[in-house]
């Protein structure tokens, strides 16, 4: 009779808890980060936060830094998970005159605050450690290739002509909207207003880089 089956079917039950622990781990640092920044976000406050131990902690990330990486990296797969999801779902023309419908599928409505907050603060914290910085480089060329692919969708969907490599296009999508979310944020827009200021810039950037 086959095994062959047998240590995985034994060990998927600790996999799915070991990733429902990292989940509420990420969760709880999401909340502790949003109320006090990451310099004050404790490894203790974070456990206490999700209801662990700083054992459970340290067998799900080697350090704070660790955790605040896979933390961005979370947020920012989900954000272009949901803008495959738009471009799926979405049945507005795409075009360079209808820059409206690209802010949509590429941005969404909801407050990126949190985002931008995250961004800032983590750039900062790289600029200081360059061990740091090395790894979150790895992160934002994974985030480029993925805006690039969605770039590339959209304009082959549109049959639009890009003047820059969808590689390119993506760093400077990417760089725009941050810098406009940023600003949002300092100024302490609403949803609704940072998303105006958002999609304003996203606006004149998609017309300079589209045919």
């Amino acid at each position: 009779m086959s095994t062959s089956g047998a240590p995985e079917a034994q060990s998927s039950p600790q996999v799915r808890s070991r990733e429902a622990t990292t989940s509420r781990l990420l969760d709880a640092a999401a909340e502790v980060f949003a109320e006090v920044g990451l310099g004050a976000a404790s490894v203790e406050a974070v456990c206490e936060r999700a209801g662990f131990t700083r054992g459970a902690f340290y067998s799900n990330f080697g350090s704070k830094d660790e955790m605040f990486l896979r933390l961005a990296s979370r947020f920012a797969r989900e954000r272009t998970a949901a803008v495959h999801t738009r471009i799926a779902e979405s049945d507005a023309e795409i075009d360079v005159e209808n820059a409206e419908a690209l802010v949509a599928i590429l941005g969404g409505a909801g407050d990126d605050r949190f985002g931008a907050l995250l961004t800032a603060e983590i750039s900062a914290h790289a600029m200081r450690d360059a061990q740091f910085a090395a790894t979150l480089r790895v992160e934002q060329e994974h985030m480029v290739a993925e805006v690039a692919t969605i770039v590339d969708e959209l304009a082959g969907r549109g049959g639009l002509r890009l003047r820059l490599a969808p590689l390119e296009a993506a760093r400077l999508l990417l760089a725009v909207w941050g810098d406009a979310s940023q600003r949002a944020a300092m100024e302490h827009l609403d949803a609704d207003a940072m998303m105006a200021m958002c999609a304003a810039e996203m606006g004149r950037i998609v017309r300079l880089i589209v045919e």
